[in-house]
């Protein structure tokens, strides 16, 4: 339509037109187009809102295009518009332009004296041009979910199936202006879907979306750079076209960065990027800006970066929350404004860890840059960045960093011996304004007691580095929130650590994954956690001061013992009673987890979601039931030592999602009835020695999708009824006999059995490592 057409430039010069040329240049869009075109033809005849969301340049506006365009729309709404809303959008300027779209589309006059016409009389001419029509409006790049009640109180709703369609970045946005049920998320390409749409756009013409061999290792540089995102795909696509020679690509490859910030056919990606960072408040800014300290790709734990944000102060207090609940609404936030992407998630559905798409980070190191707030170094200068993250350490940039006293935060992700290097000399630790050291995962061995001297630093983490003493000077620093030693070599906590007031975080415990145990530090400390803002306490030792003094830690959200001794059970039920905010509880008896656990007195607190426990327990507490464990998600029991009997205190559990048994149940048999473990996700059944058959009767765990049975040395057949549990995707096995084996295998007698689970694994352990069979 001409007049949509022109509204691009004339309304917003930023928004982002259809960006494909043709139809057969669609690619990945197929099932959404398809969705999005059944809710337009929908026969409900009530008004329906449908929301199209995702991050700018991933194709809303495309994709609602071609549907907009599409003959099957054409012939079912008799009214149709369309119009860019932008985030300066203004109520009357809107409804103009839909006004001025409905007559233009029905080639008729718009009404004389629109531009002075105020809201009200605006309403009044869209309901006369409307009257009993089907219509089909699009509201594109909306900002503000404020456009629902001023716009579309506008448009009648006479039952007449008309549709309204909306366009924005943001989730949350989306979902209060869509029906219930009519959110589309659009994500960015895959792989193979982004290497066809380049080649159709780089190398179409005589080369028929071909790409020559020779420059296929450039280009494959180029689509990785675009991380699936179209609006860059056709960009560069089309600044390519013209270029064939592989020096031309070869440079082009190697100046890819600089040319995204500096060359005008390409600024404009970032451009349409920057919309969405200059629309985040203020809060948000930093928040987002900070994430670019991390490697391309690299996935950031959830819990890592929230303690970051606080530590650098970018987290304001709310009334009622913790900074750690205000720092995860931030997070939430920026991936609702498609800011920040989920790279994984747990059970429940919450975020473990997050990314920035490698556009998006290149728009925050191109703002970081300019404002001197960060800097992910790779070489000289540094300049004035007042947070750095380098992942290689050389004598120059080592020379260079011990001259920065301004440096706030420093991320080191470098694994040779550089970093061991750098904290020789006192010099190097003349950050006076230093709030985060984070040297995770590097070869350090040593820390000086100099690092005492870091006097307002808040984050500290030796987390799996080599370092097996810590300073003294630690006990000086007095705002020093988090303490992250997990894995790492230290045996002993100073004194002053013990005495710090202000720990939020503290985590001392190192793992052995494959047997997954927790091995306590050798040496306890005599003094007990002097802060009472501790949330995370994570590998302490128990002992006769310890299970009783840690009752004053009220504010404990995650806590975990070790060495816990029977003697041990009634003072720490007592204890752990008076954690009321507690979430995660793991507690693990002595003598590697195979010592008893008196637990029958604790009364669990009411938020309580994770239980891990490990040691004799023979049956189950009285406490195990719904009331007491009303929100209990997540259970692991190890070495239990439990009866029959005991399992029927866990099937009522109304929202347990997660059960393991690891050596923790000595009966022969397994029979889950109907109606029990309603809620139950995932099942790990591991070395259960004694276990010899399982029954799943009909209609039992209708919500079961992995079911892992590994090293039950009895148990020579599949279990009874798997076949009945209609939602399982996913069955892993590990010590079943070979003959079992040849049941589940193509044309064996069991495989009909096992034909609906979408994966079917036997781990066997081999000569050199572990083989994995599949039976898909």
């Amino acid at each position: 339509m001409m007049l949509r057409d022109s509204n691009y430039a004339r309304e917003n010069p930023t928004s982002i037109p259809p960006f494909y040329g043709q139809n057969d240049y669609i690619v990945g869009m197929e099932s959404d187009k398809k969705l999005l075109m059944d809710w337009l033809t929908d026969d409900r005849a009530e008004r329906m809102q449908v929301s199209v969301f995702g991050m700018g340049g991933v194709g809303k506006t495309t994709l609602v295009d071609q549907v907009y365009k599409s003959k099957e729309t054409d012939s079912l709404f008799e009214c149709r518009a369309w119009t860019t809303v932008s985030n300066t959008y203004k109520t009357d300027e809107i409804l103009r332009r839909i006004i001025e779209d409905l007559f233009f589309e029905r080639e008729e006059l718009v009404p004389q004296g629109i531009d002075a016409m105020d809201t009200r009389m605006l309403f009044g001419v869209l309901d006369r041009c409307l009257q009993q029509k089907r219509y089909l409006i699009v509201l594109d790049d909306v900002w503000d979910e404020n456009v629902s009640s001023e716009i579309r109180s506008s448009l009648p709703d006479r039952k007449s199936k008309s549709r309204i369609v909306f366009t924005t970045r943001n989730h949350e946005i989306a979902s209060s202006l869509a029906s219930q049920g009519c959110v589309l998320e659009l994500k960015p390409l895959q792989n193979d879907q982004v290497w066809d749409l380049f080649c159709k756009y780089t190398f179409r013409g005589d080369l028929g979306g071909n790409c020559p061999p020779d420059l296929t290792n450039f280009a494959t540089t180029v689509v990785k750079k675009c991380d699936g995102l179209p609006l860059a795909v056709i960009t560069l696509g089309s600044l390519l076209n013209s270029r064939h020679s592989v020096a031309e690509w070869t440079t082009v490859s190697n100046n890819l960065n600089w040319m995204l910030t500096n060359k005008p056919q390409l600024k404009k990606i970032l451009n349409i990027l920057m919309l969405s960072f200059h629309d985040l408040p203020y809060y948000l800014k930093n928040c987002f800006l900070y994430c670019s300290a991390f490697p391309q790709n690299y996935p950031i734990k959830r819990k890592k970066l929230i303690r970051l944000w606080i530590a650098e102060g970018f987290v304001e207090e709310r009334e009622g929350m913790t900074m750690e609940e205000v720092a995860e609404d931030y997070l939430k936030e920026l991936v609702q404004r498609s800011m920040i992407q989920v790279a994984t998630t747990n059970l429940w559905g919450r975020l473990r860890a997050c990314r920035m798409h490698n556009l998006v980070r290149e728009l925050a190191i191109s703002i970081s840059k300019k404002q001197n707030f960060c800097m992910m170094l790779q070489a000289c200068p540094i300049g004035r960045a007042h947070r750095v993250s380098t992942n290689r350490l050389d004598n120059t940039i080592e020379t260079e960093l011990g001259k920065m006293s301004h440096l706030r935060s420093l991320l080191i992700f470098a694994t040779d011996g550089m970093v061991s290097e750098f904290f020789k000399g006192k010099a190097k630790l003349s950050f006076k304004w230093l709030r985060v050291l984070d040297i995770e995962g590097t070869s350090i061995s040593s820390i000086p007691n100099a690092v005492g001297d870091l006097f307002n630093l808040k984050f500290l983490s030796l987390r799996r580095t080599k370092v097996n003493v810590l300073p003294k000077g630690l006990g000086r620093l007095q705002h020093l929130q988090t303490l992250d030693l997990v894995d790492s070599e230290v045996e002993k906590i100073p004194k002053g650590v013990i005495k710090l007031q202000n720990l939020r975080h503290v985590l001392i415990y190192r793992t052995v994954k494959d047997i997954m145990f927790w091995v306590p530090m050798k040496t306890n400390p005599r003094y007990f956690w002097a802060s009472k803002d501790l949330q995370t306490l994570r590998g302490i030792i128990s002992n006769d001061e310890v299970v009783r003094q840690v009752r004053n830690l009220t504010q404990l959200k995650s806590f975990k013992i070790l060495e816990v001794r029977e003697s041990d059970g009634v003072e720490l039920c007592a204890s752990i009673k008076n954690m009321t905010f507690l979430h995660k509880l793991s507690v693990h008896a002595m003598n590697k987890g195979k010592g008893a656990l008196k637990m029958e007195t604790l009364t669990p607190p009411p938020l309580l979601r994770k239980i891990y426990l490990t040691g004799y327990l023979q049956c189950l507490p009285s406490w195990f039931d719904s009331r007491s464990l009303d929100n209990l998600s997540s259970l692991t029991l190890r070495s239990s030592g439990l009866r029959e009997d005991s399992l029927l205190y866990l099937q009522s559990l109304p929202h347990l999602v997660f059960l393991q048994l690891f050596e923790a149940y000595e009966g022969e048999e397994l029979c889950f009835e109907v109606n029990v473990f309603r809620s139950l996700e995932v099942l790990f059944l591991n070395d259960l020695s004694r276990l010899n058959q399982i029954k799943f009767k009909e209609g039992a765990m209708r919500s079961l999708t992995k079911l892992h049975l590994m090293r039950c040395r009895e148990l020579k057949t599949l279990p009874h009824g798997i076949e009945r549990l209609t939602t399982l995707d996913e069955l892993s096995l590990e010590g079943f006999p070979d003959e079992q084996l040849q049941k589940m295998r193509r044309g064996g007698v069991d495989h009909e059995k096992i034909s609906h689970i979408r994966q079917v694994r036997n781990f066997c352990k081999l000569h050199d490592g572990w083989g994995i069979e599949s039976f898909e």
